[in-house]
């Protein structure tokens, strides 16, 4: 299972149901397409933090858009 799967099934155990992940891709921005508020993202930020093994700072929810960002974030950090 790729980054990008793997980040789809925490968006299913976070939110719930409440986002349909089959019209999720990578260029999908958050906010506008998925429609996340900052709750949401803190949400999700600490499911990946658990399920990646990373750990988020403030710099990086600066850099966050799109799905891709946040696939391209956990990569970086999972390699260190």
């Amino acid at each position: 299972m790729n980054t990008f799967e793997r980040l789809l099934k925490v968006f299913s155990a976070v939110f719930d149901g409440e986002i349909d992940t089959k019209n999720i891709s990578l260029n999908s921005n958050l906010r506008q397409d998925v429609e996340i508020n900052s709750i949401g993202l803190l949400y999700m930020a600490m499911a990946i933090e658990e399920e990646f093994g990373i750990k988020f700072n403030n710099e990086d929810f600066l850099n966050i858009s799109t799905i891709s960002d946040v696939v391209n974030i956990i990569e970086e950090k999972a390699a260190i």
